[in-house]
């Protein structure tokens, strides 16, 4: 059974609704710089990555394709990236919402992988929350959480670092590492600023004002078996997490 919507005929996904496939994980990435030895659409594969093993582990559910751009105006001096505004990812949002409601999935998930989304989506989730009148929706979105799995992850993996913030260091670069290690550039390793940096001092004075490589933390520290106990707790967190929500 195909788990991705963009893999899927209409007809495909018309007769896996019919069989109970009724809940539609949606996760929010971004197109954005990830230092000089990750790709800009980063942020997408590990969403999608996350995305999938998620649906295998619950019963009867699919994975959106992934919404992207996302907000990004704080990396926005590094070239490539794309940053979209807080009104535009909401319609976004909410046109794929219901879209996927009108099609007959009852639970709409909602999962913001990228930082610089978590904040906008909790702005405008009660309107979400309005405008769905026959799905019932789930929102994911503890960034706190997130970082903490991964920083957990490094150290089961007996990585000796934790990072304050999460961006293409150690804990990003092991997950590409187990996604597709020939998308990472290991030559390209070099170290960046190590140190925390208050969430809203980052997004008020942009990432290039504490590093100029785009890197926060160590990327040469990265295992791509750090990358694969990510991964897994992370996707464990979203099941338990989805399936209490689902239940209220």
């Amino acid at each position: 059974m195909k788990l991705k919507l963009e893999d899927m005929s209409w007809l495909e996904i018309q007769e896996a609704i019919e069989q109970g496939y009724d809940t539609v994980l949606i996760l929010l990435g971004s197109i954005e710089q990830h230092g000089p030895h990750l790709p800009i659409n980063t942020d997408e594969l590990i969403s999608e990555e996350l995305g999938v093993r998620t649906a295998e582990k619950l019963d009867k559910a699919l994975v959106a394709p992934i919404i992207r751009p996302g907000c990004s105006k704080h990396h926005m001096e590094f070239s490539g990236t794309v940053s979209i505004s807080y009104k535009t990812l909401k319609n976004l949002v909410l046109d794929h919402c219901l879209a996927y409601e009108k099609h007959g999935f009852k639970n709409i998930v909602l999962i913001p992988y990228h930082g610089g989304n978590f904040d906008p989506l909790e702005e405008f989730e009660p309107e979400l929350r309005y405008k769905l009148k026959d799905s019932k929706l789930a929102v994911i979105a503890d960034i706190e959480k997130s970082m903490e799995l991964m920083n957990e992850g490094m150290k089961d993996a007996g990585i000796d670092f934790e990072e304050p913030i999460i961006h293409s260091g150690a804990s990003e670069t092991s997950i590409m590492l187990a996604i597709d290690e020939g998308l990472v550039r290991k030559n390209k390793f070099k170290k960046g600023y190590t140190e925390d940096i208050p969430i809203g001092t980052l997004f008020a004075k942009g990432l290039k004002y504490f590093t100029k490589n785009g890197v926060l933390g160590d990327p040469s520290l990265a295992s791509k078996e750090a990358g694969e106990i990510i991964l897994e707790s992370i996707s464990d967190w979203y099941v338990d997490t989805i399936r209490e929500e689902l239940s209220k």
